[in-house]
Order: C-alpha cells, then sequence, then structure tokens
C-alpha cells in the first residue's frame, strides 16, 4: 500500500484563524518572521502552563503507514531562558481510550537569529481499533511561537 504524504490535521498554519485548534493561554498572532502571516503564541505572563490541541474522528488512517508531525518552533522567551516543549500524537478507540502515545520533548535554545526551527517525530502506525488522533503542545513556561503543523503518512 502506498502512504499519501496527506496532512491530516486542519489549519496547521492559523491562516484561517484559531479553528479547529484550541487550548489555554493561547494566541493567534502576526507571524514574527513572515509578513502578512499568522502564527500561534503560547505562553502568558501568568503562571499557567499553555496547551494547544486538536483532535481528528476518523476512520480513514493509512494503518501500514507511519505517520510524521512536523512543525516549526521560535523561543520567544526573555533572558536567555530556554523553556521545554512537548509534542505529543495520541491514538484514541471509539470510546476515547487511550490506545498509544508518542511523546517528543525539546528544549528550545535561544535564538540568535530570528528564525523558526523545524521539527519532526516519527509516529508509529495507528493501532488497530484506532477512531481519533489527537496532536497536543504543552509548555509549561515561557513564551514560545508554532507554526506550520503538519501529520502526514509516510511509508514504514
Amino acid at each position: 500500500m502506498t502512504c499519501s504524504n496527506k496532512n491530516i490535521l486542519l489549519n496547521g498554519g492559523f491562516r484561517q484563524g484559531l479553528r479547529p485548534w484550541e487550548g489555554k493561554n493561547i494566541k493567534r498572532v502576526q507571524n514574527p518572521v513572515v509578513s502578512g502571516d499568522a502564527s500561534l503564541l503560547l505562553g502568558s505572563s501568568s503562571s499557567e502552563p499553555s496547551v494547544l490541541k486538536q483532535r481528528i474522528q476518523t476512520d480513514h488512517l493509512e494503518s501500514s503507514c507511519a505517520y510524521y508531525l512536523y512543525f516549526r518552533l521560535l523561543n520567544a522567551s526573555p533572558n536567555q531562558y530556554r523553556p521545554t516543549i512537548f509534542a505529543t500524537v495520541v491514538y484514541f478507540d471509539s470510546h476515547g481510550k487511550w490506545l498509544r502515545a508518542t511523546p517528543l520533548m525539546i528544549t528550545l535554545p535561544q535564538p540568535k537569529a530570528l528564525r523558526f526551527s523545524p521539527y519532526f517525530t516519527i509516529v508509529p502506525s495507528p493501532p488497530k481499533g484506532t477512531r481519533s488522533i489527537s496532536v497536543v503542545f504543552s509548555l509549561n513556561k515561557g513564551k514560545v511561537f508554532v507554526d506550520y503543523i503538519r501529520l502526514a503518512s509516510h511509508k514504514v
């Protein structure tokens, strides 16, 4: 079976607003690098953590393919602070029970220049019975721009 490499997430560049993304301590803002483009800022001056998530209901996953989660990050934290962000992909069954989670932890460097850094993680093929997928970004402290989020199938 071939893998389509089709992005199954919606609005990963935040060009159409925030929906269907949701979360806490998040804000759609002007992209700090690309004029006229949008980005999402995680973090605030409060001590509350930030969470960004999207859940996709689907019966049409490519079960013989792995999925790659691609995204770009830019550390916007002050004073040389290096925040740690978690990017997690979770497969759920039809009852909302976790079947598998693939977390990725990244400690971001302070950028030498104003630019996004690309990241990706390989997510194993969906287990039998998968009916939805969640992509979650969480940040406990600091400010981080996130953009160009994509979850796409690839040949194993």
